[in-house]
């Protein structure tokens, strides 16, 4: 069908006012102009938001598909980096085309409108029931479906941003890559859009331009013309309204991905530098521990061989001649034992307060729903079991002083022999704890080595907790140090103590020897029994005639 039959008298109707319709008429053309500039230019700047978004999308996947510590900073940059702000530049100056665009489009379907409200009722009220459905047939399939999609399109988006919105470590490398997929996938259909949108201008272009070019009284006759102008200026708006809305939530989405992303990241860089710093500290201490026990080593050489010369069976002589600087060397080793173990308690302690510090600072996105609490394993529980028996044997040590002390003249020999039969026990039992420190040390290396290591989605809450291992791992080892130090105290007391009493009884040994005379008649024997043998041989040689 085709206009009412009465528009040619209509024309002659005072109220057709054909020069408002003209002006009116020519600020749609005008805004038509300034709508395909503005679609040209969002276009190439949609262009370029798919590429970066691609690009950003496609380093985030490579990022972490061979994930290791030192991707954490790489990821954080991009998030934080001259790509990431041109992207964010870029949707920025896509929303504010798409307002602009709007704003285009009212005017060019006010400025048609008022044409229409200047022509006589009855054709105004054809064209107000006809506008829409004249330009039906322009939309392709591809076209009527992203104008029926765009709500689904912002909901989709909308489910990305409360991803990001609540973002843990376990969901951040899928969230991440979903967002700016979605980013990427967005902004080509709105630059789509734009292509639409400039194509329907490009036809309000046309129309306006052919309806100005004919003189006024002429200009009637092109009524279906703005039919279709109208309806084309219909559906620029709506389409601009609703990338308007599809670009107001790729900004948020890139503005918290951007935002969420960078700090996860950040965080996860800044704990793995403190990882990676604290490691020396922790060689260092397991270096101390061996050192230790090394020393202990040398502490079990310096008592070995006390108990036969102590031994109440044994020759006095053996007793007179006891050197009593191997109790010194005991002690001083003792205290060398005591240093090293202090500096790798020091060093372990050191460590970890800078990890928990760290992991204090890490944001609730990173540590909510990880336990601090880190189960102790099976050597753990044996090493726990065996600080708790070092306390009888502290006791029995202390016993042991002060049965030294009190032992009158008889019974010190055979107390003597009994502490010092003793010490290789009680060495053995320092030295397991030494182990104990340098096996704590150990986990804590290997707990930094496997943060520093590779990372996957199935390890990430494993490696955090390896932080909280660490920490744990160091309060153990200082407990296991100061039960160490008790004993080495309580161990050169001893032996101060034995020192003391062994001095004691070598000089009653000395003082009886010198007076009984026995260990001149033993030495006289001795001489007398060298002569006859060196008689005997010499008798013997003359026989052979050597």
């Amino acid at each position: 069908m085709g206009i009412c039959t009465c528009a040619t008298d209509c024309i002659t109707q005072p109220q057709l006012k054909l020069e408002t319709i003209t002006q009116n008429i020519q600020t749609c053309h005008n805004a038509a102009k300034q709508t395909i500039t503005l679609c040209t230019s969002t276009i190439s700047t949609g262009d370029k938001l798919v590429t970066t978004g691609e690009s950003i999308k496609e380093s985030l996947i490579g990022a972490v598909t061979d994930l290791d510590a030192e991707s954490f900073a790489v990821i954080a940059d991009l998030m934080d980096g001259d790509m990431a702000r041109e992207a964010k530049e870029l949707a920025a100056s896509m929303r504010t085309h798409s307002n602009k665009c709007m704003e285009l489009s009212m005017s060019m379907v006010k400025s048609l409108e008022d044409s229409v409200d200047a022509l006589p009722d009855a054709i105004e009220s054809y064209i107000e029931n006809k506008a829409q459905q004249s330009i039906t047939d322009e939309l392709s399939t591809e076209e009527r479906g992203l104008a029926t999609n765009i709500d689904e399109d912002v909901k989709e988006l909308s489910t990305c941003i409360d991803a990001i919105e609540n973002l843990k470590l376990m969901t951040a490398i899928q969230s991440g890559s979903n967002a700016f997929t979605a980013i990427a996938s967005k902004s080509e259909i709105c630059r789509k859009i734009f292509g639409i949108i400039r194509k329907f201008a490009n036809s309000i272009t046309t129309i306006t331009e052919a309806i100005l070019a004919l003189d006024v009284s002429a200009v009637i006759s092109k009524v279906k013309d703005m039919l279709k102008a109208i309806g084309l200026c219909r559906y620029i708006k709506q389409f601009a309204e609703g990338c308007k809305g599809l670009m107001e939530k790729i900004v948020s989405l890139f503005e918290g991905t951007a935002g969420k992303l960078s700090l996860l990241w950040k965080a996860l860089s800044s704990a793995k530098d403190r990882m990676a710093e604290s490691l020396m500290d922790v060689i260092e201490a397991q270096s101390s521990c061996e050192r230790a026990g090394e020393k202990m080593n040398k502490l079990r050489s310096s008592t070995d061989g006390m108990e036969r010369q102590l031994n109440p069976e044994s020759s006095l002589t053996l007793l007179k001649s006891f050197n009593h600087n191997r109790f010194g060397d005991s002690i001083n080793a003792a205290r060398e034992i005591d240093d090293e173990m202090m500096g790798a308690k020091s060093k372990m302690e050191q460590a970890a307060n800078a990890i928990q510090q760290e992991y204090n600072s890490l944001p609730p996105m990173i540590t909510d729903g990880i336990s601090d609490t880190v189960d102790d394993d099976d050597d753990v529980e044996l090493a726990k079991t065996r600080i708790a028996s070092m306390e009888s044997e502290l006791d029995d040590m202390e016993k042991s002083i002060e049965t030294i002390k009190s032992a009158d003249s008889l019974q010190a020999g055979k107390v003597l022999y009994d502490e010092v039969s003793n010490l290789p026990q009680k060495i053995d039992a320092c030295q397991d704890m030494i182990e104990i420190c340098r096996n704590c040390a150990s986990k804590g290396k290997l707990s930094i080595d496997s943060f520093l290591g590779k990372w996957s989605l199935e390890t990430a809450v494993s490696q955090i907790q390896q932080m909280c291992r660490l920490v744990s791992t160091s309060v153990f080892m200082k407990e296991v140090v100061v039960q160490i130090q008790r004993i080495l105290s309580v161990m050169s007391r001893l032996l101060d103590e034995l020192s003391k009493r062994v001095k004691s009884v070598a000089n009653q040994a000395h003082q009886f020897l010198n007076e009984s005379g026995v260990e001149s008649r033993v030495e006289s024997m001795i001489d007398s029994a060298g002569d006859a043998v060196a008689d005997k041989l010499g008798s013997m040689i003359g026989k052979f005639n050597f």
